[in-house]
């Protein structure tokens, strides 16, 4: 039974990505239309269900149609992937947190990898690596054999997504880079010159825009700016305007006059293939979503600005931001099933990745969150400490509500066979990174504003992975 899942019919959630996500980790063959027709728009799925799985998408709350035509021209096999996403002490939490709560939210398998883990044999069983903002651009040669064991993977058919400093790594011109793309940054040296902000891309004709409107804002930290591309290389989008400049993290705000000179017009997202591998590198940062959208914002106010004229106004329009829904993840997904198409849909259900022994004695979320939480609003901004309270309530609702549901979906997944323990391991991995980086806070000198995104990104990062473990427990249920 031929089924086509609409994004238009699914008011563009990412529900309908995480569904059929899990369904073809399960096995089910699915498609991606590549072109427009008569009723369906590019980005769409067509799914090869029976009526049990029918059902459980109706239950998910998808809107699936009969296909009655044949399959057309324009549609795509895509393989489920099995990513790595590289996680290391110079990147860390929360750079890979990021792209972890993009990945589980568009309904990946992911599983984390560090330079010890990739030189004895990570890859082997990955289909796809991701490397985050953070990444150390000079390479992984601080362990033998990693890079070596990267450039393997590329060259035998893997593929790559980056952001960042790992899209440096990808670049060329430097020793240690692997050359995927060959394309020359402009700064290759002190990447970090070029700042930080929230830019405007202007996207292509290239399937990365599928579903995004013509221009699409993001975060942007000191990712690389290329002036010259090779045959091989194709911009996907370009560099359109800056909408904000940012300090979050970073005192190295963008300014307008240093966009014009360096940035306008230059490639943004990156597509590369040759000998060197496959993979989209892209300059800005669309992990980060509207979830750093938010923060950037509400510091770039409390920089600027006079105390707030009303306090409950401003928690309002950051409470409007959709962190999960951040419209950037598109490219992402997009980027994702580019990489992974294929002239037929795997036959029967794909290989699982094995995780590695977990320490499930670490820590946890409430027991981080919660003290953190008490220590807002910070005493020394006393002209904002009605904002803080507000924006601490509502963290404090959320943590209330993600206690129970953490622990509901882990006790649900753990008889499960099939993609249920990476799922698992996922959740003890990542839960374990947040809470030990929301207890370390205590000591660092942070404003409120960054206080209070490092709190929300954990939780976040939970509430994605949350929301990928019911998906999994749904579909997992016997036909």
């Amino acid at each position: 039974m031929l089924l086509h899942l609409a994004w238009r019919r699914n008011l563009d959630g990412f529900d309908l990505a995480l569904a059929v996500n899990r369904l073809a980790a399960r096995g089910v063959g699915s498609w991606w239309l590549g072109a427009s027709g008569p009723g369906h728009e590019p980005g769409d799925y067509l799914c090869d269900t029976n009526a049990a799985e029918g059902e459980r998408l109706a239950g998910f709350g998808i809107t699936a149609t009969p296909w009655n035509e044949a399959l057309p021209d324009e549609a795509v096999a895509f393989a489920p992937p099995r990513i790595a996403l590289f996680v290391d002490i110079i990147p860390a939490y929360p750079d890979f947190g990021y792209y972890a709560m993009a990945l589980a939210r568009l309904g990946f398998d992911v599983h984390l990898v560090d330079a010890a883990a990739i030189a004895a044999g990570a890859l082997d069983s990955s289909d796809l690596l991701v490397l985050p903002g953070g990444f150390p651009i000079g390479g992984l040669d601080g362990v033998e054999s990693a890079d070596a064991r990267v450039r393997e993977f590329l060259a035998n058919g893997g593929a790559a997504i980056a952001s960042g400093g790992g899209a440096f790594y990808l670049s060329a011109g430097r020793p240690g880079w692997t050359g995927t793309a060959r394309a020359r940054p402009r700064y290759t040296e002190v990447y970090s010159s070029i700042g930080v902000g929230i830019v405007s891309l202007r996207l292509g004709a290239d399937s990365i825009g599928f579903g995004s409107p013509p221009t699409l804002e993001m975060p942007y930290c000191h990712g690389p700016v290329y002036d010259v591309l090779d045959r091989s290389v194709s911009a996907a989008a370009v560099f359109d305007r800056l909408v904000m400049p940012g300090r979050l993290f970073a005192a190295n705000p963008l300014d307008p006059e240093g966009f014009q000179r360096d940035m306008a017009g230059h490639a943004a997202i990156l597509r590369a293939e040759g000998q060197r591998g496959r993979a989209v590198l892209f300059s800005a940062n669309p992990e980060m979503g509207d979830l750093v959208r938010r923060y950037m914002g509400l510091d770039d106010y409390v920089a600027r600005d006079p105390p707030i004229r009303d306090e409950a106004a401003m928690a309002e329009t950051t409470r409007r931001y959709r962190p999960l829904e951040s419209p950037s993840w598109r490219l992402i997904l997009n980027a994702v099933h580019s990489l992974m198409l294929r002239r037929r849909p795997p036959a029967g259900m794909p290989a699982q990745i094995v995780p590695r022994p977990r320490d499930e004695t670490g820590p946890r979320l409430a027991a981080a969150v919660e003290p953190a939480l008490a220590r807002l609003p910070d005493s020394s901004d006393k002209s904002r400490q009605g904002l803080a309270e507000i924006l601490r309530a509502d963290l404090s609702r959320r943590l209330a509500t993600l206690r129970s549901r953490i622990d509901a979906a882990d006790t649900a997944l753990r008889p499960l066979a099939g993609p249920a323990p990476g799922v698992r391991a996922l959740r003890i991995d990542c839960e374990q990174a947040a809470a030990a980086a929301i207890a370390a806070q205590a000591g660092l000198r942070l404003s409120p504003t960054e206080r209070l995104a490092e709190i929300d990104t954990a939780l976040t990062l939970m509430e994605a992975w949350c929301r990928l473990a019911e998906a999994e427990i749904h579909f997992a249920r016997p036909g």
